[in-house]
This record gives structure tokens, sequence and C-alpha cells, in this order.
């Protein structure tokens, strides 16, 4: 597995930079200012030092030009389903970060927005002192937004840079309809794919100092009248408990999703969890990932949603066990979609890179090439068609208040809702259920594709992500295929119940652990 950086800056003379990397796109056509202070690298979703190939970049670019390299991780308190669970999680991986890059010799400044100075304003202002903007590539939501704003308000040039995933975006014509598909695609490109990972650690070997005079950015955020929190106040909040919910109090985000105790954001504890993963749960995983009580999972969604860990780590982890080589694979299956064998690794092993790769960067595929990839208009006709063939079925309504509220009649459902409100997460059999009965209570499939996405992005820490919406609109027939017998609500969507899912998942122990009364978890001893 190679470095990513292929390319260099070709001409800092006045030639617009030539990006040759599949990592690296340039989003506007203005040049590098070579006169400029740093270089720039503004994190949106990429928030780690290690495997990101956007900080790869930025110090490529650095070394080139000879200047210092400026790293902002920002985090906006403004958007839509900003609270304290996610602001708390986020603040948390700064807190890991400001220690991980110092020890690297990067600048690096933690931002939270402020009611001063917007996302935009703030980067705007500062790409007038940059040579150079770096920012991280991501196809959905706030990041995306942020992305798209930088590329008409930057007066230099702006090269965005994909960390997302195994297989670069760039790497696909299309969306692609169907996971087969997509698997066939990741069999046809790994080879080439592994030559472009990040680095693990991109300041190795590097003896140039390129840390920014703080004295000078001091004078920068004066003359560009920026305002930057206290990192006493960002310790607070990463602190969480009383003292956390005291410092975010102020602000004007959602406080009633709050801040989950028994987990913290940020690398130290991602890697963790990855170990004990790794140690004792990745051999049981083909047959025991719905387990209900114990299920043998990852459990890393949140950190790899927010950054803090990546699937580049994840999966040579996995490939590093089995002493994988790309010798390992079965060549003649190569492009066939075969989801078993092809790797030439355990069936856990196997089954589990389906699931990181084949799985969550399908969703990352279909958002890049697809802006409704979170609306109704992204499911396909067949699917349309039959559930506006059944849009007047009679069916239970319950309003959204009760279904956000787990105040339905469906002891299993409400279980798994409660996990999600006081936790952040979902098993992750239970939300396929989860999705099925919200489309079977709503008036119609709008709402219930409206419910689902409201209630994921304000509750799931890892939420507002490709993979959610991949998840929601599977249950409404996407990346899936016509089920018979046709049934009302439902036509030809496949259908699910809870009985039967009672029946399949032994759920005693989880019923009662997610039970009206039962106690919200805390932090285990540390």
């Amino acid at each position: 597995m190679h470095n990513i950086v292929e390319q260099s800056v070709a001409d800092v003379y006045g030639e617009a930079v030539d990006v040759i990397s599949p990592r690296v796109r340039k989003l506007n056509d203005e040049l590098v200012n070579t006169s400029g202070e740093f270089v720039l690298y503004w994190m949106t979703s990429t928030r780690r030092y290690h495997y990101n190939a956007a900080l790869d970049r930025a110090i490529e670019i650095s070394l080139e030009l000879d200047k210092p390299l400026l790293v902002i991780e920002c985090i906006s308190t403004r958007h839509e389903w900003s609270s304290e669970r996610i602001l708390t999680f986020v603040v948390q991986g700064m807190v890991d970060n400001k220690s991980i890059f110092g020890d690297n010799g990067i600048t690096y400044i933690p931002w939270i927005e402020n009611h001063i100075d917007s996302g935009d304003g703030m980067l705007k202002k500062l790409s007038t002192k940059a040579c150079a903007v770096i920012i991280d590539d991501y196809p959905t939501y706030l990041p995306r937004w942020v992305m798209e704003r930088a590329s008409r308000s930057c007066k230099v040039t702006v090269e965005a840079v994909d960390s997302n995933g195994i297989i670069p975006m760039s790497y696909a014509d299309d969306a692609h309809k169907t996971a087969y598909s997509f698997r066939k695609h990741v069999q046809r490109s790994l080879h080439a794919a592994l030559s472009t990972f990040p680095n693990e650690d991109p300041m190795k070997d590097i003896d140039v100092d390129i840390e920014m005079d703080m004295s000078r950015f001091s004078e920068i955020v004066k003359e560009l009248e920026l305002e930057f929190p206290p990192l006493e106040w960002i310790w607070r909040v990463a602190e969480g408990g009383s003292v956390g919910k005291k410092a975010m109090a102020p602000l004007e985000i959602d406080h009633d999703v709050f801040p989950v105790e028994s987990v913290r954001g940020g690398f130290f504890d991602a890697a963790s969890r990855l170990g004990n993963f790794l140690d004792n749960r990745l051999e049981k995983y083909s047959e025991g990932r719905n387990d209900a009580d114990n299920p043998a999972v990852s459990g890393l969604s949140p950190w790899l949603h927010f950054g803090h860990i990546s699937s580049f780590r994840i999966v040579k982890s996995v490939l590093q066990r089995g002493n994988w080589t790309y010798d390992s694979v079965c060549i003649e299956d190569t492009g066939r979609g075969s989801r078993a064998g092809w790797w030439g690794l355990s069936e856990s092993s196997e089954s589990f890179l389906d699931q990181i790769i084949t799985w969550r960067e399908l969703g990352f595929n279909f958002a890049h090439f697809r802006r409704d990839h979170d609306s109704l208009d992204s499911i396909p006709r067949w699917a349309k068609k039959t559930l506006n063939e059944h849009r007047d079925d009679e069916r239970v309504n319950y309003t959204f208040e009760e279904i956000e509220g787990a105040k339905t009649d469906d002891i299993v459902w409400n279980s798994a809702q409660r996990q999600l409100l006081r936790t952040g997460h979902m098993h992750n059999y239970l939300r396929m259920l989860w999705g099925k009965r919200i489309l079977e209570w709503s008036p119609d499939p709008e709402t219930a594709a409206d419910w689902m996405i409201r209630i994921n992005d304000r509750w799931a820490l890892d939420g507002r992500d490709p993979n959610s919406y991949t998840g929601i609109f599977w249950v409404l027939g996407r990346h899936d295929r016509a089920w018979g017998p046709e049934r009302p609500i439902f036509g030809k969507i496949r259908y699910m119940s809870s009985a039967n899912t009672k029946r399949k998942l032994k759920l005693d122990g989880y019923l009662s652990r997610w039970a009206e009364d039962a106690p919200i978890p805390k932090s285990p001893p540390r």
C-alpha cells in the first residue's frame, strides 16, 4: 500500500495546479497565490491526523511552496440538527487532535462557529491570506454545502480531497443502483485503489518545519477580526456531564438531544474500540452480527461518520490479521460480484469487508453522483409505482411525536427507538425493522421518508451520513428488488414484521434493557 501523494504543484508561479490523483479534484479556476502566508486545510469531515488524504495533499503543497501549514477543524452550531450530543462528540475529537497534531509539528486550531463569524465567512477571510485551500470532499449534508461555497467564495485555488473510503469516488462513472453492481466495481478497482491509500503518519520522514508562527497568526486573527473559542471552554465541553452541559448552555443548539455518556468521540476511543473488535468479535462477525444482546460488530459508525477513524485503518488491520496480499484474491472471479470467497479470507472477515467497503461506499458513490440521494426521488421506478398503487391503503397512523417518543403499541420497535434516543445508536438489524414500521404507520411514503430522516438526523450519532440515507431509502426500495407476495401499504417493497424479528433474534434481554423504565446507560469505568 503506497502513498497517495502522486502529484505536485506543476508551476506555482502562475499556472493552475495540475491535479492527477484520483482523490483530488480542483473546485475552481483560481491559481495558487505564491505571496500568501500559509497553506490552509479547512477540515470539515476527515477529522483526523492518520490516513488523511487531504492532510497529505496540504503537506505536499506546503513543502513545495516552502510555506507553513495551518489546519483549522471547524464545527457549525447553526445547522438544523446541531445539538449537545453532536457538539460534545466532535469537540472530544478536537481535544484528541490538538494533542496529536501538536506532537507531529502541525499547527492545528479548533473552531466552533459562533454568531459573529459563520463558517463560510471565516474561510473566505482566511483564504485572502492563503496560498491555497484544501477542503474535505464529502458528498452530503453540511460538509458538501461548505465545500461548494468555498469553491465560489475563495479567490485562491481550492482542492477537495476524498478520504472517504477504500475506492476513490472518482473511480465510478455514475451512481450504482445495486450492491451487486457496486461489488463488481470494487473488485475491478481494488488493485489500483490500494496505491491511493493515504499515509498512516503523514509527517514521517519529513524533517522540515511547517508550523506556523503563532505570533503572526494572532496578528492575522486581529487583522481579519476573527474569533476563536478559548481552549479552556473546549476542554469543558469535551469533559461532558454537568460541566459540559453548563459550557454549552449559552449556545442556540438542541439541548434536548443530550450527550451520550457511554461513548467518547475522538481517535483514542475509536482505536481502542477497533482493537477490541479485532481481538474479540471479528471472527464471530458472520454469525454474531445480528445477536441482540451482544452483537459481534465494530460499533465504529459514529467515529467513521465524523472522520475520527478511517476505513483505511480498519480494512488494513483486518487484511493484516489474515496475512492478506492481493495474490490472495480469486482472480477468476474478479469483477463478477461474488459476495463470498473472493478475498481469500475467513467467512467473518469477508462478511465484514463487504459491509465496510461494498455497502458503506455504495452510499458515498450514490450521494456523490445523485443530489437527490436524500429524497424519495432516488428510489427506483418499480418502487415508486408500487408505493403509489398502495398509497390509499388503510393503515394505523401515529403522530410524529408518538413515533419519535417511542409511544407506539409495538414493544420491539419502541425498544429500538429508545436505544436510539438514549445512545445515538440502534441495533443493526433492528434499524431495518425500524424503518419498515415507520413506512407502515405514516400517512404516505413521502411522510415516512421525512420522518425517518428527521429522527435519524436529530438523534443518531452517525446520522447525516451517506450510509444513513442508504439505510432509510433501502427501506423504500433503493438498492433492492421487488418482492412477493404483494402486501397492503408495502406493495412489492420488502416486508418485515416485529413478530418475525422477535422470533429470529431472541429479543428478551434486549427488550428488558431498553424498556421504558430502564436506566439510561452511563460511562463504563476508565
